[in-house]
């Protein structure tokens, strides 16, 4: 019977420690739980701190590339020859011994700076892309963005095919006008046709 009771208290003893190891462990692994799970929380504060940082980077690239577009946009316009619009071409001939034609011109400024100076050729074609007509414009001007000027001049006709605008219905030509130089009134300017 000693023994037997010697084995139970031997037994109780090392379940008693066996519990309290089991515990001691179930203490530490929990402790490493909560060490990590502190640690995800910061890993996850960090993840959207850098989240924050890219949205606020990417806003600022948007605007960046969107200031970019414009200044190319305005950098391709002012370097367009094609930034005079012909609004309207009234003309008059006259068979002289000099045959001549009294034109009035009326041009719109499509560049998006204003205009000091300006030279270039108004063309007009017929309905079959015949150019019956180019005449040389040279001048100062003061042509604000948008802004029309009417310009009054005579030409003398260079050749017979020019006789035929007289006869022409207007509504079969195509007028247009191509710049040879402009000047604006920051100081820059667009040459074109000039090689």
């Amino acid at each position: 019977m000693k023994k037997l009771l010697l084995i139970g208290l031997s037994a109780a003893v090392l379940f008693a420690a066996s519990n309290e190891d089991i515990n001691k462990k179930l203490d530490l692994l929990l402790q490493k739980i909560e060490q990590l799970e502190k640690k995800v929380d910061k890993k996850d504060a960090e993840i959207n701190q850098l989240k924050q940082e890219i949205q606020t980077q990417q806003k600022e690239i948007k605007k960046s590339n969107e200031e970019v577009k414009k200044e190319v946009k305005t950098q391709l316009a002012t370097k367009s020859c094609k930034k005079i619009k012909v609004v309207n071409l009234k003309y008059k001939y006259h068979d002289e011994v000099l045959p001549y034609y009294d034109l009035t011109v009326t041009l719109k400024n499509t560049y998006p700076k204003k205009i000091v100076y300006l030279s270039g050729n108004l063309f007009v074609e017929d309905k079959d892309g015949v150019k019956i007509l180019q005449d040389y414009i040279k001048r100062k001007v003061d042509l604000p963005v948008g802004a029309e000027i009417t310009i009054h001049k005579t030409h003398q006709l260079n050749s017979d095919l020019e006789k035929y605008l007289a006869t022409e219905n207007p509504k079969n030509l195509k007028i247009y006008f191509e710049v040879i130089k402009a000047k604006f009134a920051d100081g820059t300017n667009v040459e074109c046709g000039i090689f």
